[in-house]
Parts: C-alpha cells; sequence; structure tokens
C-alpha cells in the first residue's frame, strides 16, 4: 500500500503521458501498487478502479480512506475507548500503526495522531 504523494495525479489508460486520463486522485489518497513498468505504477483503489500513474506521484506514506458514511474515531484500540471524531466516507486518515482489529491514524500530511478506529471502516491498511 502507498499514497499520492503529488498535490494531484491523472491515473491513465496506459504509462504514457499520449494516454487518456481515466480519473484523477489527490495528495494523501492510498492506492495499492500492483506493478511497475519503467517509471509508472499500476494502481488500484478502494473502488476497483486502476490504471497508471506517474512513479514520481507515489507517496511511501500509508493512508486508509473511510469507507462508511459515519465512522468513530476513539481514543483506544477497542469499543470502550471514548469517541473523539467522527469520521466521513472518503475522508483520507494518516495510517500510524495497527493492533489487532484497529488502526491508529491521523491527520494527513501532519505528524499527528487523532486516535483508533475499526480496520473494517477504512481501506488503505
Amino acid at each position: 500500500m502507498r499514497s499520492i504523494g503529488g498535490k494531484r495525479a491523472n491515473v491513465r489508460a496506459q504509462p504514457n503521458l499520449k494516454f487518456e486520463i481515466l480519473f484523477q486522485v489527490f495528495r494523501g489518497y492510498p492506492i495499492q501498487v500492483e506493478k511497475q513498468k519503467d517509471d509508472w505504477v499500476y494502481v488500484t483503489d478502494h473502488r476497483h478502479n486502476s490504471g497508471w500513474v506517474s512513479k514520481t506521484l507515489i507517496s511511501n506514506i500509508k493512508t486508509v480512506v473511510v469507507l462508511v458514511e459515519n465512522a468513530s474515531i476513539r481514543k483506544g484500540p477497542g469499543l470502550k475507548g471514548p469517541v473523539v471524531k467522527r469520521a466521513s466516507e472518503g475522508e483520507v486518515y494518516r495510517l500510524f500503526a495497527e493492533k489487532g482489529r484497529w488502526v491508529k491514524v491521523g491527520y494527513y500530511p501532519k505528524n499527528e495522531v487523532i486516535g483508533w478506529i475499526r480496520d473494517d471502516l477504512v481501506w488503505g491498511e
């Protein structure tokens, strides 16, 4: 798993600037790198969209995207911890750690931790 490191990335049909732009993704967006060809990587996102992105726009910073309309981010990794923030579908967070079925998330690109969210509510871990 990786994320988009550039401000914006065009996802293309083929690994060449001359080919059609299929869709765009923005900084922090989590992607799964499937394969590489020269200076391009073939990626897939949480919606199963896929295509080619310039390798220069890929970051090693791990992020996750919220999959549900309303998710609770808690103080600790468990249902008993207090809710510190509500997350909405499509929001992207930086991934800091994993513990069992929970992931520790924070603001991207900052290094600021918010709390823990269940791993089945996000994609990218």
